[in-house]
């Protein structure tokens, strides 16, 4: 990575998400972004709990990922705001419709970053009890949203 600082990586990291993420859903659905929070050096990495997470993982000059993680409820509504169809379950076409979100959302962080980072294809996981083993040494900004179907968080964590 070229020799971006931590607050500075975190920055970068909270304007392509929250733009991104706002230019998607601003006419669809009612959005509001909240906080970027950015870990504490000193605190172990820990995964979100979430009912459902699509993942896209980062290799190259930047290991590490975006988490996109909401309630079943709230994932329902975006799945349907992004791909323009009525769903009202989590079915494929929703974990389709979030895990590409994320893949769109990892695409603009890649951009800002503007380094040589390549991205694996999205992977929805889900249930209320998931678990997603990482290794407790990452850094991570997460940047939180409240919608007219409830609330999410996008997660990018990276290894220093």
């Amino acid at each position: 990575m070229s020799m971006m600082r931590t607050v500075d990586l975190a920055a970068v990291i909270r304007d392509a998400v929250s733009g991104t993420v706002i230019a998607f859903f601003t006419a669809d659905v009612g959005i509001q972004a909240g906080p970027a929070v950015v870990k504490p050096e000193d605190q172990p990495y820990k995964p979100p709990q979430a009912d459902i997470t699509a993942v896209v993982g980062f290799s190259g000059k930047l290991l590490g990922g975006v988490h996109l993680s909401a309630p079943f409820h709230t994932a329902v509504g975006l799945a349907s705001a992004f791909s323009g169809e009525m769903i009202d379950q989590l079915n494929d076409i929703a974990k389709d419709a979030l895990g590409e979100l994320t893949n769109i959302i990892a695409g603009a962080v890649k951009e800002k970053i503007n380094d040589a980072i390549y991205l694996t294809p999205p992977k929805v996981v889900t249930g209320a009890d998931h678990n997603v083993s990482y290794t407790k040494v990452l850094e991570s900004t997460k940047c939180y949203f409240k919608t007219d179907n409830g609330p999410f968080f996008v997660e990018v964590f990276y290894k220093k």
